[in-house]
């Protein structure tokens, strides 16, 4: 897989990113921005890469501050997300925005999703969001994990009430916004259909919203239980005319 590596400065101005960027086989300025779920590093999700540079798109992935060869950041396996993970997807969005091509799509997965819901979609360079479990708050993980016999934690102080996904829904889409796709495993131990369906209602009326529920009995990743459909309503979604 070719690929260039790119440093990127947030703009908090404590962190550097490590970034890769993938170009697609075949010349375009369609581009996916990947934002991994915390666990492990980027360079463990390179068959989600692979996935996407077949449907055409050029790839963009990066490891939050505390991941990979990005700058050190004291990482409490514990705790859910850091407030300060806002700051470094926003800064891959302008990064994208100067260094590749004005607008794209962004695609995450468990804390991914959240961040890329509640930061996506108020900013006008994203063109469609794809969010795989995403959470809703903060509110709402503290009390979800709170019947867990060793619950997560997460933070409150610092973290953007306007980009959680849950009142991030509440502004009115970007002109160009051309829609959600929501990712759901069958048997995820967080969060039911009726969650994300609740996210899904509560968009504005002129955001297109799909709900996509992946047949997972045995709780694993939903991309590995199913590759082929997943990929294939991931494709569907992004290039509907094909």
């Amino acid at each position: 897989m070719a690929y260039t590596e790119h440093k990127v400065r947030t703009s908090d101005g404590e962190a550097e990113l490590n970034a890769w960027y993938f170009p697609a086989l075949k010349k375009t300025t369609q581009l996916v921005l990947i934002a991994h779920n915390g666990e492990g590093n980027m360079g463990d999700y390179l068959r989600r890469v692979d996935a996407f540079l077949a449907m055409g798109f050029n790839v963009v992935t990066f490891d939050y501050r505390g991941f990979g060869e990005s700058s050190e950041f004291e990482i409490d396996n514990n705790m859910y997300i850091y407030p300060h993970f806002q700051d470094d997807v926003s800064s891959m969005i302008d990064y994208c925005r100067t260094q590749f091509t004005p607008s794209f799509e962004l695609y995450g997965w468990g804390m991914g999703a959240g961040l890329s819901l509640g930061i996506g979609y108020t900013r006008p360079e994203i063109k469609s969001i794809i969010a795989d479990t995403p959470f809703l708050s903060m509110e709402d993980l503290e009390e979800r994990f709170s019947s867990w016999d060793e619950p997560m934690e997460v933070p409150f102080a610092g973290y953007d009430r306007r980009y959680e996904p849950l009142f991030a829904k509440d502004n009115a889409p970007m002109p160009d916004f051309k829609g959600v796709l929501l990712i759901l495993g069958s048997s995820d131990l967080l969060f039911k259909e009726a969650d994300l369906e609740t996210l899904r209602s509560g968009y504005k009326k002129n955001t297109t919203c799909e709900l996509f529920l992946v047949e997972n009995p045995d709780r694993l990743d939903n991309f590995t239980a199913g590759k082929t459909e997943y990929t294939g309503q991931v494709a569907k979604f992004l290039n509907p005319r094909k």
